[in-house]
């Protein structure tokens, strides 16, 4: 006979999944429907809807367009094939290799990951620029050069930056792991055999974690498609526009071309769900790729030999060259007199650090970027923390929806989300409530978080016993008291963690709150924007190297705030 406390345990838990359940259908739901709605809405939002297809033949009637679209997709591609290949040998040198320092190259892997991408992209404009970059500078000394050799704002140049900015640093983080846990049986197989490390790379390795290697290709590929920063930056001088920056382009018309910016999202939304339900229909093909078994992993590394140094040197100047040296360059230029001008006299100044420092606008920025980063950081940590609890709870009956709704936003760019959330504030009462306000971006960015920090919580409760729970509840504690009081502690280093990288990518993020703030709301990143594109960019590589600190200083804390949390020394 169940007990009446369990009854109503089983109750309270049914209770908070429906409840959960209706809260991300409407977080998550509601500004997809607007989207797509809203695209076929020819009025303006907030006014009487008057549906029609104008704004759809208005959008693909515009060659610029598809040839947005065109060039997001070529791009994306463009800079994934290189960084795969170099991204799957760094992490096998790191963890199938005897080359030194590995550990030290998968840990400035991670230190380069949370570098945010504008400051590094106004530091490669100080080294490329036509006119006055470093770089072109040098190049005109010799004698057979007679005119600039790099060009940031270019197709070729936005490549470059793209693999300074994101490169190889966030595959091999998921990669690396993955090399580790290899079975012991198939390399010692191989060498038996008498194949070479080449052949076993290529015959055996490869073909057996192509599943991981294609997930991270594929997961890629599409924060590739979302990209904004950088091709706002650098493409828009130069004509170039992807459809992110083509959406963008279209809000900033007067007046504001909503319906087109809308149609277009909406197709390069159907674009990204077609691309993950294949990837999704080939992981279910009836394929097995087994990689760890009850013989253990490997413990023995492949040798190197004389090649050991020599592969730690590649590793080395390849983050020397895309990292450490346009981070140097983002101090230079924050104390130049004329950004890029180095043959001026009394070049440098910290005149742009006083003016920075002594701007009203810059401290109500930062306090909005602390609000919203702070808001954003401690929602996402109780908020995806519950919604995990309850998807792997054996008795939830709303599982495969509640992980539907926390996947939205992986298909649903920065941009688009953006968007969608626009059109649900002025849509609605929530335009006197959330637009233009720190809580609406707040909103937005917590959304955007649902993902990764759903799935790190998950991950870290499926971990946990159950034998906690089960003592808890003989002791009469009550399910919301358990959940606060035993599982939330014993996940506090998994919540730390999350909480830190929302913050971090709150603070630097500009393409989810880039159509929702005002003047009031202005993030620190969006100020940084504002400063790129009215040319102080003296003043913007400041801000951009403050950000930066800000970032590494969170870092640090975060780290040692793992390590005790964690129990560790």
């Amino acid at each position: 006979m169940a007990l009446p406390g369990f009854r109503f345990r089983v109750r309270s838990i049914r209770v908070a999944e429906f409840s959960m359940l209706a809260f991300l259908a409407l977080a998550m739901g509601l500004p997809l429907l607007f989207l797509l709605v809203g695209s076929f809405n020819l009025a303006t939002p907030g006014k009487a809807a008057v549906y029609g297809l104008d704004n759809w033949v208005r959008a693909f009637s515009d060659p610029g367009t598809i040839s947005a679209l065109w060039m997001g997709f070529l791009l994306s591609v463009v800079r994934l094939i290189p960084a795969m290949i170099l991204s799957v040998l760094v992490a096998w040198l790191i963890a199938r290799t005897d080359m030194p320092g590995g550990r030290t190259i998968e840990s400035l892997c991670w230190i380069a990951y949370f570098i945010p991408d504008f400051p590094l992209t106004l530091a490669w404009i100080l080294l490329l620029d036509p006119n006055f970059g470093f770089l072109n500078a040098l190049a005109k000394g010799l004698p057979f050069i007679h005119g600039p050799i790099f060009n940031p704002y270019s197709f070729w140049g936005i490549v470059w930056v793209h693999t300074s900015t994101g490169g190889i640093w966030f595959k091999v983080m998921l990669l690396a792991p993955v090399f580790r846990r290899l079975g012991a049986s198939l390399e010692e197989a191989a060498r038996v055999a008498g194949a070479s490390t080449a052949t076993m790379l290529r015959r055996i390795t490869l073909p057996v974690l192509s599943p991981m290697i294609l997930a991270v290709s594929v997961l890629s590929f599409i924060r590739g498609l979302q990209s904004f920063n950088t091709e706002l930056l650098l493409g828009t001088p130069a004509g170039i526009y992807v459809y992110s920056t083509r959406v963008y382009d279209y809000l900033q018309r007067e007046p504001r071309a909503y319906g087109e910016a809308t149609a277009l999202g909406s197709v390069f939304l159907l674009v990204l769900a077609a691309l993950l339900f294949f990837y999704w229909k080939y992981l279910s093909g009836g394929k097995k790729f087994t990689v760890v078994t009850g013989q253990g992993y490997s413990t023995l590394r492949v040798t190197l030999g004389k090649w050991r140094y020599l592969a730690l040197g590649g590793c080395l100047i390849y983050v020397a060259v895309m990292i450490v040296m346009p981070l140097l360059f983002l101090v230079i230029g924050s104390f130049m007199r004329r950004y890029g001008f180095f043959h001026i006299a009394s070049p440098f100044t910290l005149s742009h650090w006083k003016s920075l420092f002594t701007d009203p606008i810059f401290f109500v920025a930062l306090k909005n970027s602390l609000i919203i980063a702070t808001v954003t950081a401690l929602g996402g940590i109780f908020l995806y923390s519950a919604a995990a609890y309850l998807l792997v709870s054996r008795r939830s009956v709303t599982a495969p929806w509640l992980e539907s709704f926390c996947w939205i936003p992986h298909v649903l760019p920065g941009i688009l989300l953006s968007l969608g959330v626009l059109w649900l504030f002025l849509s609605t009462p929530l335009r006197t409530v959330l637009y233009g306000t720190v809580w609406g971006i707040a909103l937005a960015l917590i959304l955007a978080d649902s993902p990764v920090t759903t799935q790190a919580f998950k991950a870290g409760f499926l971990q946990l016993g159950s034998d906690l729970e089960e003592a808890a509840r003989v002791s009469g504690a009550s399910w919301r008291a358990t959940y606060r009081r035993i599982l939330l502690p014993l996940l506090a280093p998994i919540a730390a963690a999350v909480g830190l990288m929302n913050f971090g990518n709150a603070l630097t993020s500009i393409s989810a709150p880039v159509l929702l703030y005002s003047h009031q709301s202005r993030p620190l990143a969006i100020l940084l924007l504002e400063y790129s594109f009215t040319g102080e960019l003296e003043r913007g590589a400041a801000l951009g190297l403050l950000i930066t600190l800000i970032i590494g200083a969170m870092m640090i804390v975060g780290r040692k705030l793992g390590l005790q949390l964690s129990g560790s020394d």
